[in-house]
């Protein structure tokens, strides 16, 4: 079933057939305009298995491809902007606290830190709320310093 039936403007048209007919535009824009140019209500319009088979995709690829454009129009072939992470936990601050963690001395009964006690030890000073071992290794591996390594940093 079809939610989404579009009727594609002269000018749209024109701007997709270019795309496809070009080939300087990355594949998967050539394949969405492909996808729009054989939807069109105005022209003869293929069904939607049809056209998942022709361009070798997923009904459901086909209908979210129709949904954007309905929704976006000619904006869906725009390049996004990267966003830059906001998820990350480790800011400059707590890669600072980190370092001076592995160079002070390890904790007792210890011959040097191991990376979960670093990390336990950024939670414990509330510096971060949770932190693997696996994000301290990468740290550390970034600063060129190992834990229990020469005491040159």
């Amino acid at each position: 079933m079809t939610k989404h039936r579009l009727t594609l403007t002269a000018t749209e048209r024109t701007e997709l057939l270019a795309k496809v007919q070009k080939g300087k535009t990355a594949a998967k824009l050539i394949q969405k305009a492909q996808v729009l140019l054989a939807s069109d209500e105005a022209v003869e319009r293929q069904s939607q298995t049809t056209i998942a088979a022709t361009y070798h995709l997923s009904t459901r690829s086909v209908e979210r491809i129709r949904k954007e454009f309905c929704e976006q129009g000619m904006a869906v072939f725009d390049p996004k902007p990267r966003q830059p992470r906001s998820d990350k936990k480790l800011t400059g601050e707590v890669e600072a606290h980190l370092i001076a963690i592995a160079c002070s001395e390890p904790p007792v009964g210890e011959s040097r830190w191991k990376l979960q006690a670093i990390a336990d030890r950024l939670v414990e000073l509330q510096v971060v709320e949770t932190l693997s071992h696996t994000s301290v290794a990468t740290v550390l591996k970034k600063t060129n310093l190992s834990p229990g390594g020469s005491r040159d940093g």
